[in-house]
């Protein structure tokens, strides 16, 4: 009986130029559509790919997103700048505040506060510098390594084009978190030897989804990082499953848009467009669709052109059900993106009687493997057996999952599906480190059928009983395997079972007593644009009335602040609330979950961050000429007064503004000012903030 082997290969390399230098080349389309002809391999991933992304965009179509403040996904980003010795600030080693302004304002782009913004605005997905480390230690999310002992790399930074450099992998190799807890951001000196000073060059690239996990991650110039650049949300973009506007078009030859779904970009609200042959945003008649050129298009982040303003709403839904892919699912319910961890210490499982070693033949090819597991909100991400080395030790912090004795849960397994297989599930609940059918298997089922897609899909539903072993941290075992339909000798047949073409993995598992009808997953909270936003989610609500949000500034005396009544749904429930007080310092943040019966319990305390004193006014369009576009740094408490100086201290205007407005645009055009410097200062809440802007 044969089975076959599934090819993973890597998506196509992708690059992106900030516009105010010269057009940078770009090789997504080259790669990828040679990689789509050639390569049956490939062609037959991004068909499984994008198979699933289709029914999670058919999902979210029937069942929109609500809209509202808060992300539905926050992403835990690392960034890793491979710097060649110099000094924090130099120009290949941008200092933490220069990290930081270009997460924010990647979130502005993406949240669609950032000044300008059109088409869909809020995306709903938003990215945190990571707070835990692999080891569940507190972190900045900003690490540093020293690239200048790499061959060719001081010279010629990364290779696409060239060889004179280093490789891709090589300088990932350097300092790599595990890409399904965080999205990895390389920040390099240079691609093929140009650092985006001068001249047409490289800015960075990204992989798509599809990627294998050592190749997955963003690759940019130091040059690139910094507010208005729009390298980082362009990459961004490809790394959730957009390509390029004008994807499948060849020169002046436009790509076919029979069904918008599956030509070119696969966005049915963006026109089919040739690639532009310089930045400017064009206008008059679209040859490819004998209309006028669109915004949709022209604006686009994920085109070339230098007045980049929007993403639209169907690369929303796409970005949105790239998010629940089994490539990133993992990414928005990581532990890194939490300040709080949930044990101190934590103490690994004990240490178990076996460890399973796949055979020499399933290390050869892709045959089989354990790709995602959920339970209590959680998700861990593999691959395949070969590409794991059969074996995978989750048992790492960054891993926990927590459950409650008493509580009923759903285990989802993601399995690669292009044979048919089976799959056997323990959790050592007394504690022994071995695994007995009898009492500590949790599910087994053999013969899978394969799947069309190349992925399947195993659930089964379990309560943790009793008697298991509290306030300890278990070991989850899965044991995966080709179906016995293959060869008898197959059967797992316990949990020390060695598979020939699957895979063994184990994770950390804490059981505590059962407690109030609610499980909640997780409570964690964003402070963005001075707005704080709490998030949570439930895997059980029994009898659930409500929440309160309590906050305190000292960590000791909370107060409610509002109250989410629950969905009281057996599944659970997902929640956002969000609070707009300003504050300076420290804020803590609680839920009380309260019974319908009056009893209640509190979730962990979440601590959010504000050390920024004096921005009032975080953008302005500098220089200007006859008017200011100004967008507001925070919300005040009081009105803002604003006045602009001219360089003699001579007062030119002044204006009192109510504390909610949090843009401002003032035209100049009838002052007539001169050319030169300009002072505009800021007042509001006993803060003052000057600015120096230039006419031009």
């Amino acid at each position: 009986m044969k089975f076959r082997p599934w090819v993973l290969i890597w998506s196509a390399v992708l690059l992106f130029s900030d516009p105010s230098f010269s057009q940078a080349i770009c090789g997504f389309d080259q790669i990828y559509n040679s990689k789509m002809q050639s390569d049956p391999g490939f062609r037959k991933r991004i068909e499984s790919h994008e198979a699933a992304l289709q029914k999670a965009i058919i999902k979210l179509r029937n069942a929109p997103p609500k809209r509202g403040i808060a992300a539905l996904f926050t992403i835990p980003v690392v960034v890793h700048i491979v710097h060649t010795g110099g000094a924090q600030g130099t120009i290949y080693n941008p200092t933490d505040a220069q990290i930081q302004t270009t997460i924010d304002y990647l979130n502005q782009v993406y949240d669609g506060s950032y000044p300008g913004t059109e088409g869909v605005g809020d995306l709903q997905i938003q990215f945190v510098l990571a707070q835990r480390d692999p080891n569940c230690n507190p972190t900045t999310g900003i690490d540093r390594v020293d690239g200048s002992s790499v061959t060719g790399y001081t010279a010629n930074g990364v290779n696409v084009s060239n060889t004179n450099g280093a490789d891709q992998l090589t300088i990932k190799d350097l300092i790599r978190w595990d890409p399904f807890r965080y999205y990895n951001i390389w920040v390099v000196n240079k691609i093929d030897g140009l650092d985006g000073t001068s001249g047409t060059f490289v800015a960075g690239f990204a992989l798509t989804p599809g990627a294998p996990p050592e190749l997955d991650g963003t690759v940019m110039l130091a040059t690139q990082m910094g507010t208005g650049k729009k390298t980082l949300p362009h990459e961004i973009g490809h790394a959730f499953d957009l390509f390029h506007p004008f994807q499948g078009s060849v020169g002046t030859t436009c790509s076919t848009n029979a069904d918008c779904t599956v030509d070119g970009d696969k966005i049915c609200d963006t026109d089919p467009i040739t690639q532009p042959a310089a930045f400017a945003c064009r206008t008059g008649i679209n040859p490819c669709t004998g209309g006028a050129y669109s915004i949709n298009t022209e604006h686009n982040f994920m085109n070339y052109t230098n007045c980049t303003t929007l993403f639209t709403a169907d690369q929303k839904i796409r970005m949105l059900a790239s998010a629940e892919t089994v490539e990133r699912v993992g990414l928005s319910t990581s532990r890194g993106a939490i300040a709080t961890y949930p044990l101190n210490p934590f103490v690994a499982p004990v240490a178990a009687s076996c460890t399973p070693v796949t055979g020499a033949s399933g290390l050869s090819d892709n045959y089989a493997g354990i790709l995602n597991i959920t339970l209590a909100g959680q998700n861990s991400n593999s691959s395949t057996a070969a590409l794991d080395h059969g074996y995978v030790d989750g048992t790492g912090c960054i891993n926990l999952l927590q459950l409650q004795k008493g509580t009923p849960y759903n285990l989802t397994l993601i399995l690669l599906g292009v044979n048919r297989e089976q799959i056997r599930v323990w959790i050592d609940y007394n504690n022994d480190g071995a695994f007995d059918n009898a009492t500590e298997q949790i599910l087994y089922v053999n013969n899978i059928p394969s799947a069309v897609s190349g992925f399947d899909t195993a659930t089964i539903s379990f309560t943790v009983p009793s008697a298991a072993v509290e306030n300890a941290v278990l070991r989850l075992r899965l044991t995966e395997e080709l179906s016995t339909f293959y060869d008898p000798s197959f059967a797992i047949s316990s949990g020390c079972y060695s598979p020939t073409y699957g895979q063994a993995e184990d994770y950390p598992l804490y059981i505590s007593a059962a407690a109030l009808p609610v499980v909640l997953e997780y409570f964690r909270g964003s402070y963005m644009a001075n707005i704080s936003r709490l998030q949570w989610k439930s895997s059980s609500e029994l009898s659930l009335e409500k929440y309160e949000v309590e906050s305190s500034t000292d960590g000791q005396s909370f107060s409610v602040i509002g109250t989410v009544v629950a969905e009281n749904n057996s599944n659970g429930g997902t929640y956002n609330y969000t609070d707009r007080q300003f504050f300076v310092g420290n804020k803590f943040y609680r839920l009380k979950m309260i019974d319908k019966d009056g009893a209640f319990k509190y979730s962990q305390i979440v601590v959010l961050q504000n050390n920024d004193h004096t921005n009032v006014g975080t953008w302005i369009l500098n220089p200007f000429h006859d008017y200011l576009d100004i967008s507001m740094g925070r919300t005040s408490r009081q009105n803002i007064r604003l006045s602009l100086f001219d360089a003699t201290g001579k007062l030119i205007l002044k204006k009192i503004l109510p504390p909610d407005q949090n843009r401002i645009h003032i035209d100049l055009a009838s002052r007539n000012l001169s050319n030169g410097i300009y002072i505009l200062q800021f007042e509001t809440d006993g803060i003052i903030e000057i600015r120096k802007i230039i006419r031009q």
